[in-house]
């Protein structure tokens, strides 16, 4: 049986060594006053689980990459300006959570996480997000909204597994047509970016269920659009947009469309025949 420890919300300023036994697998510090970790967690050879999201922390160290049973890793909500080298080290991680914190850049070295399925890296001040992202080819959850990302490298294409991307809140103008490749992608979180057109390619992510890209600046919308036949949800609020394309009506699983805060004066033939068979239209 596991051994797990949890001191969640203690008001500790530093880790008890007594807790610090070899047998520890499961280790949980959140939302304490840590400022530092102790060089004896890195002897933990058997630790699968550090969660010390929501301190004061504002180094990790190197040591990090000794912990090489780790499997999910949660150093969120510390005032972290980097992270090291090191972490790429941890080829077992699952979970990395390295959001809300003040990082500026990621280390290549994360390209190594081949076995990473969840990266929450949201809430940062990333102005790029890097070209070895593809390399994470296990990926399925990627969050890095709430940053000032510009643009998607091509290899963003290369996610063959992702079914959940998230890029909400940042300066992106366009998407590389490799976002196309994403076949397995059920959502895709865009709002309130700056995207004044939609690459053809979309039309090519057939498991797409939501697609939400409000606040934008979207003067039109592709006619490629029809072919997300497993579309549920469609979020324009927000746009430019005067009118649809024909090809809306052709997407048999819509069940809500988003129109509120556009340019349309009146509801146009597309809205209707999506209204007479029982999608709700908001306009």
């Amino acid at each position: 049986m596991s051994h797990k420890m949890v001191l969640d919300n203690h008001n500790l300023t530093e880790i008890p060594m007594n807790i610090l036994t070899p047998t520890i697998e499961n280790l949980s510090i959140r939302q304490n006053a840590l400022t530092t970790l102790p060089d004896a967690l890195y002897d933990l050879t058997q630790l699968r689980v550090l969660s010390v999201g929501d301190n004061h922390i504002t180094d990790i160290s190197p040591k990090i990459g000794m912990l090489k049973a780790l499997t999910h890793l949660f150093i969120d909500t510390n005032p972290l300006t980097t992270i090291p080298q090191a972490i790429g080290d941890l080829i077992h991680l699952h979970t990395l959570d390295i959001a809300h914190c003040a990082l500026t850049d990621l280390p290549p070295s994360l390209q190594n996480l081949t076995q990473l399925v969840f990266l929450y890296a949201s809430d940062n001040r990333l102005t790029t997000c890097p070209d070895w992202i593809g390399a994470l080819s296990n990926l399925r959850y990627l969050g890095m909204t709430d940053n000032a990302l510009h643009e998607l490298p091509a290899s963003i294409g290369d996610l063959a597994n992702l079914i959940e991307l998230r890029l909400y809140k940042n300066k992106l103008t366009h998407l590389p047509d490799s976002i196309g490749r994403l076949t397995r992608l059920r959502e895709l979180h865009l709002h309130d970016n700056p995207l004044v057109m939609l690459p053809d390619t979309i039309g090519e992510l057939a498991e797409l269920r939501i697609l939400d890209l409000r606040n934008n600046a979207l003067t039109a919308i592709p006619e490629i659009i029809g072919d997300l036949k497993n579309l549920l949800y469609l979020d324009l609020r927000g746009n430019r947009l005067n009118q649809l394309p024909a090809s809306i009506v052709n997407l048999p699983n819509l069940q809500k469309l988003d129109l509120r805060w556009n340019q349309f004066d009146h509801t146009t033939a597309e809205m209707d025949m999506l209204q007479a068979r029982g999608c709700l239209v908001y306009i």
